[in-house]
């Protein structure tokens, strides 16, 4: 019997207790919530960042090639330059007076030979 009773008063002990104290249970969706919005948060931030990086690779891709066209757009100005510099030097005009010039003279039929 003495068992029952500390038994008793623990019991009793205990109720008093919790009714002095501010016993605070903790929410139910607590740490699920929290851990989805961390979850979410950062999800956000490296589609952020995956789309920053997406914007940055586009524009030093433009970058790229607008460099390229104008490259590009020197050389063609200047083959049209060395092909009009061929062209005057390959004149007719300008190669009778040069070999003129030398003391070269007409080849004879025989020295000439045709490619086909």
């Amino acid at each position: 019997m003495p068992g029952n009773i500390t038994l008793r008063l623990n019991a009793v002990g205990q109720v008093l207790i919790s009714r002095n104290r501010k016993v605070s249970r903790p929410w139910r969706w607590g740490r699920p919530v929290v851990t989805g919005f961390v979850l979410a948060t950062a999800a956000v931030i490296f589609t952020s960042l995956f789309l920053a990086w997406g914007d940055l690779q586009n524009i030093t891709l433009n970058y790229h090639i607008s460099q390229a066209k104008e490259t590009q757009k020197q050389f063609r100005d200047m083959n049209g330059k060395l092909k009009i510099e061929l062209a005057n030097l390959t004149t007719i005009s300008r190669l009778e007076k040069l070999a003129a010039e030398y003391g070269m003279e007409a080849p004879r039929p025989s020295q000439v030979v045709n490619l086909r």
